[in-house]
């Protein structure tokens, strides 16, 4: 986008943030050096996992996508629950970072 705007990708409005990541999917924007729909997937691929994975590891702010599926986090045990398909368990999600320096239960 800077060679036809003379903007960085973080200067755009989002507007053009999202036309550019369209562009990027569809295999329609042409960078010198390297293909851009292969790195819009690949940092696809990044946004998925940081917002999936534990937040000890800088995404998934508050396990809001762990809360969103239903996830019961990283526990010590799920032994009572593996029989349990599809059924809300009613477990608030539990973190790496909630267990550091814990016993276990």
């Amino acid at each position: 986008m800077q060679q036809t705007s003379q903007k960085s990708f973080k200067a755009l409005t989002p507007a053009q943030q999202d036309a550019l990541l369209a562009a990027m999917e569809a295999g329609k924007v042409h960078f010198d050096g390297f293909d851009a729909q292969s790195l819009f997937i690949e940092v696809l691929n990044n946004t998925m996992e940081g917002f999936f994975a534990d937040p000890i590891y800088g995404g998934n702010r508050d396990m809001a996508s762990w809360k969103m599926l239903g996830f019961p986090g990283a526990r010590y045990d799920y032994r009572p629950y593996i029989e349990r398909h599809n059924q809300d368990l009613h477990l608030e999600p539990i973190s790496i970072g909630q267990w550091k320096g814990r016993e276990k239960p």
